[in-house]
């Protein structure tokens, strides 16, 4: 893992590049490295995984120097690929992946990267057809794994990088907030790629890729998700389907163990992390070390660490068990919202088992993804019991906007500063039908595309990207290869809801509720009995408890109103009365303060400055 950097045409700038590259020194302490072209200049930081020696330095060029790669990600079927170049008489120099990749790029061109299976943001200088004019070639992996950020510089320059602290540091771009950006945090807890919360800077879309040439750029589509790519799979006995998915979890599970150095597990008290563990342990055949967050017994509803260390105990491995505190929360607040790069309403619980992880291993394993592909969000139950109703369907995009509202739109109106809101008109059923990837298919599979479009990328994988490298720790997310993603969208309804829509899915058990039943089976085996006869549970952090008692000191200093008024963000008056409703002893949503506060301290952090 790395971060890369870019910087196309533009000022000469010489120091550029180099402030990039600092800034994202945490994504990969092993190593930088940086290349320069006349106007054009690249820029790593390595996280060393796979070939440790220099031999995987970046940027890295082709034999014939024609060619150039800066890369962040991990390719889990580079071996095969290797194989394959090296028959058609490639010859290598090192071990790394990089280089695989780098020489698809030169015998494939942009068809490479369909053949990539892995997480990746990468981007290629590519000098043949004309080397004082040569093509710059972006692209991100199929789920937006990986982040890439871009932006047109005010002096006609291409910036592009891993992070938005990178993206600033160029200097070719202001701070300025993108109001809709803001509008689309406060109403849903995120903000919905391609936007960023700098005006001007766009997120490369999953699937995507970027061609950079003349002054102009390019976007592209080169993958989408599809619908029953294994046809045979719908129809077939449900034991074959158990079979088959169990056969291609194992598998992925074995491909992504790939690299030379020691993988961990983020075993939280969830049936998916811990089959991804299961299998893990199944593969090694030693003890693997796992990592879990708690709260301890103050805050036991929130805890899942006893469940997970039940877990762990099963599956015989090396278990740490972190318990964070309302002081933890106030010893690292600074650092919790540099790490975030862009602020979230998530991502605090991945930021500490991260740190904990990190001490001990550069990988672990995520079982992010399980819920999104096998309808097992309690959401997804209502949005079904709505399209069972008969008028979910007609009006699709604004309805799966309403179960993701965090702050109704009244309450953002007064929230946000006038000058912002006055410019942030935004559509959210253009948003959400955006993210429709499968409309025309049945309800599951829509449903499962838009979470994976929207919710999954937009909140989950950023804030675990943004999170784990921020200690320098490298995230792999099994359920969401596309080899995985492949099989779950060719299997019928009663694969995933063994007896329909589910009624009560966090009350009744996962057997009774009957959801995400081919994962429950395919579990059976390798758990501990009697795991799937208890409710599912969601994974929450007690802000509430934390930021109305022992953390409402913090939360009064930073949302004062005069504090506000100097970034411009929030609404000063709004703050005022917020203010006055803590005064008198009454409590307001730790999931409100939490965003506000996060929003504020994120603008000050950035150097914002209020609109005009």
């Amino acid at each position: 893992m790395c971060g890369i950097c870019g910087i196309v045409g533009g000022s000469s700038d010489g120091n550029a590049i180099d402030r990039m590259v600092a800034a994202m020194h945490h994504r990969g302490p092993d190593d930088r490295g940086t290349y320069r072209r006349g106007r054009l200049a690249l820029g790593m930081t390595r996280l060393a995984i796979q070939d440790l020696s220099p031999g995987g330095h970046q940027p890295m060029a082709s034999p014939e120097g024609d060619v150039w790669i800066v890369y962040n990600g991990e390719m889990y079927n580079a071996p095969e690929e290797r194989r394959q170049l090296e028959a058609l008489g490639y010859r290598f120099r090192s071990s790394s992946d990089t280089e695989v990749i780098l020489t698809m790029y030169r015998h494939y061109g942009p068809a490479c990267l369909p053949r990539i299976r892995g997480i990746f943001a990468l981007a290629f200088v590519d000098l043949r057809e004309d080397p004082d004019d040569p093509t710059v070639f972006l692209a991100r992996d199929p789920l937006g794994v990986k982040p890439l950020l871009f932006a047109r510089g005010a002096d006609g320059s291409f910036v592009f990088a891993s992070e938005m602290k990178a993206i600033l540091a160029s200097g070719a771009i202001a701070p300025t907030i993108e109001p809709r950006a803001l509008r689309c945090l406060l109403e849903h807890g995120s903000v919905f790629q391609p936007d960023t919360m700098i005006r001007g800077v766009s997120m490369v879309r999953p699937a995507h890729c970027v061609t950079i040439r003349g002054g102009t750029s390019r976007v592209e589509r080169y993958w989408r998700l599809g619908v029953d790519r294994h046809p045979e799979l719908r129809s077939a006995d449900y034991r074959e389907q158990v079979e088959v998915m169990a056969d291609t979890l194992r598998e992925t599970v074995k491909a992504q163990l790939i690299g030379d150095v020691p993988i961990a597990a983020l075993l939280s008290g969830g049936v998916d992390s811990a089959t991804l563990t299961a299998l893990m342990a199944a593969e090694i055949g030693s003890k693997v070390r796992t990592f879990s967050v708690g709260f301890g017994q103050e805050l036991a509803i929130f805890d899942e660490t006893d469940v997970a260390a039940r877990f762990a105990d099963h599956l015989g491995t090396d278990h740490t068990r972190i318990e964070v505190g309302h002081e933890m929360i106030r010893a690292e607040l600074d650092r919790i919202v540099d790490s975030i790069d862009q602020p979230s309403i998530d991502g605090v619980n991945t930021y500490f088992v991260s740190k904990a992880a990190a001490e001990h291993v550069k990988v672990a394993i995520s079982g992010t993804g399980g819920d999104d592909l096998f309808i097992g969000y309690p959401w997804h139950a209502q949005m079904l019991q709505q399209a069972d109703g008969g008028d979910f369907l007609t009006d699709y995009a604004e309805a799966a906007g309403r179960f993701h509202q965090t702050l109704s739109v009244r309450d953002v109106e007064m929230i946000m500063a006038p000058t912002l809101l006055a410019r942030s008109g935004r559509d959210v059923r253009a948003d959400y039908q955006a993210l429709d990837e499968l409309s025309n298919f049945d309800t599951v599979d829509r449903i499962t595309a838009l979470t994976l479009r929207g919710y999954t990328n937009n909140q989950l994988l950023r804030d675990i990207d943004a999170m784990s490298m921020a200690h320098s720790l490298e995230v792999r997310v099994p359920y969401l290869d596309t080899h995985v993603i492949d099989l779950a969208l060719s299997l019928p309804i009663d694969a995933k809801l063994a007896r329909g829509i589910p009624d009560a899915p966090m009350r009744d058990s996962y057997r009774a509720s009957g959801i995400k039943r081919i994962l429950i089976d395919v579990a059976m085996p390798l758990l501990p009995a009697g795991f799937d006869q208890v409710p599912k549970r969601g994974f929450g952090l007690p802000f509430e408890h934390w930021l109305n008692g022992p953390l409402l000191d913090i939360v009064k200093s930073v949302l004062q109103p005069e504090r506000v008024a100097r970034t411009g963000v929030l609404n000063a008056r709004s703050m005022a009365r917020i203010q006055a409703i803590l005064a008198d002893g009454k409590v307001i949503s730790g999931w409100r303060l939490w965003l506000l506060m996060i929003c504020q301290l994120w603008a000050e952090r950035m150097g914002v400055e209020p609109a005009r």
